[in-house]
């Protein structure tokens, strides 16, 4: 029983070879069939591209014997030239004409005067230039401006001596003879009682009062709207320290005093302070 049932299946795989191999046959002579078609076509676009390669090679000769001819007809023009130019060189000159008289216009320079602006960008020789009665200087363009520069003022040191306590407009400092704390708006200078103390730079005395708790004041006016105050001073100033008087930087204006009730238990010493557009500032950025 096997042995049928496996040469039943031999037979069936061999006709589907078959039937595989007729139908390629098929389409190989179908294949064949449009190909035989299409090369009339190709046989006619080869025999044109013949024909046209012929033609082209026939104009080409033409042209070639064109292009001769014209060559000898260059040849000939180029002849008649030069027997033309030879007739020319042989014929008699003749006389020129005399050209048209030429009026000369004569720009005569202008000398400058003491009212007489030259532009500097005229050349020499076509100078122009313009008389302004009412210009009386003449001003070079290339001069150089002058430069003002602003010095800086210099603040020297009122007095001599320790900075015993430094500006402290924001922790409160306990004070004894007030028995309370208190904000350090200046600076304290030590020193010994009647030691000059000078103005720190040039200004005006702008007041002169006696403070309840800081005693003597002077106060003096500087440039850039600075301020200088004099604390603490001794009760006698020079006679010369008036309100409105004008000193210059190490100008005497008083002495170290003892009358600042409020700083009355510290060592003798200057209460300076300082501002700047009306506000208090740290006499230590500006003092040297």
């Amino acid at each position: 029983m096997n042995f049928k049932a496996r040469s039943g299946n031999i037979t069936k795989v061999l006709y589907i070879v078959l039937v595989l191999c007729i139908t390629s046959i098929m389409f190989l002579s179908i294949y064949s069939m449009f190909n035989q078609k299409e090369n009339p076509e190709n046989q006619n676009d080869k025999e044109n591209n013949l024909n046209n390669f012929n033609i082209n090679s026939d104009s080409a000769l033409q042209n070639d014997a064109a292009y001769d001819d014209s060559e000898d007809a260059i040849l000939d023009l180029f002849r008649k030239k030069e027997a033309e130019t030879t007739k020319a060189t042989e014929a008699p000159t003749q006389k020129p004409t005399q050209p048209p008289a030429v009026t000369e216009s004569l720009t005569t320079p202008v000398l400058p005067t003491e009212n007489t602006i030259i532009s500097p960008d005229s050349e020499q020789g076509d100078q122009t230039a313009t008389t302004d009665k009412t210009a009386d200087i003449i001003i070079d363009p290339e001069e150089d401006a002058i430069e003002v520069l602003s010095v800086p003022v210099i603040y020297i040191k009122p007095v001599a001596g320790y900075v015993s306590k430094s500006h402290n407009p924001d922790t409160p400092e306990y004070s004894i003879a007030m028995n309370d704390y208190r904000t350090h708006m200046g600076v304290d200078i030590d020193s010994d009682v009647g030691v000059k103390v000078k103005a720190v730079a040039d200004g005006v005395i702008s007041d002169i009062y006696d403070d309840p708790l800081m005693g003597k004041t002077v106060v003096i006016d500087h440039a850039e709207n600075i301020q200088s105050i004099y604390m603490n001073l001794q009760d006698a100033l020079p006679k010369n320290i008036t309100v409105g008087t004008t000193v210059k930087a190490g100008d005497v204006i008083g002495g170290v005093g003892e009358t600042a009730l409020i700083e009355i238990y510290d060592v003798p010493h200057l209460h300076f302070e300082m501002k700047k557009d009306g506000s208090y500032t740290d006499p230590l950025e500006y003092i040297k």
